[in-house]
């Protein structure tokens, strides 16, 4: 039997040193960010905490969570901004581009050069939907600790000629997480 989202994160973070997460909140939790202005690569989660919702849910604490606060990562999702205002969104697939991105945790690279592709990740990633922009890495997943800074840089390309590309992009981190648990200590 393979270990829980629950067990790989209580296990990472007990080699980490982090004995009190045990005792934390469980919980699912999302992360995104979103940049309104067109661009070829952006740099997601840092200076998150100067863009106000609904371009970011990161909030004054920035892209580190509090102590006794992480995320274990199941699944990284890309999306499109329909306006500067960043109220309303799309997939990937409207705009036919796909994304080359790489996940950064306390400055070392944990996903470098991954693809999401515009429709055709079903070759490589089963999330169940062909016009999907997310990869699932349930089973796997990836542990974003408390007060460790991470980000995400992805660069756009066209979907069917590779060529790099320019557009609005947004990108959130989806998973299991512990949240601060006041019950014994106030």
């Amino acid at each position: 039997m393979g270990m829980s989202a629950q067990d790989k994160m209580l296990n990472v973070a007990s080699r980490l040193g982090l004995t009190t997460l045990k005792d934390m909140q469980g919980t699912t939790r999302m992360v995104y960010d979103s940049q309104t202005t067109a661009a070829g690569t952006h740099t997601f989660f840092k200076g998150a905490s100067q863009r106000a919702f609904p371009l970011s849910n990161i909030g004054a604490n920035g892209n580190q969570f509090q102590v006794n606060e992480a995320l274990l990562v199941e699944k990284i999702g890309f999306f499109v901004p329909s306006a500067a205002d960043g109220i309303a969104y799309a997939g990937l697939q409207p705009s036919d581009i796909s994304i080359k991105f790489d996940l950064v945790i306390g400055n070392k690279t944990v996903m470098k050069d991954v693809t999401c592709e515009l429709g055709g990740e079903q070759a490589f990633y089963n999330d169940g939907t062909v016009a999907s922009s997310v990869i699932d890495l349930e089973g796997v997943g990836i542990l974003i600790p408390p007060q460790v800074e991470y980000y995400v840089v992805a660069k756009v390309f066209g979907a069917t000629d590779r060529v790099a590309g320019s557009t609005r992009l947004g990108c959130y981190l989806f998973g299991t997480g512990a949240l601060l648990n006041f019950n014994t200590t106030i």
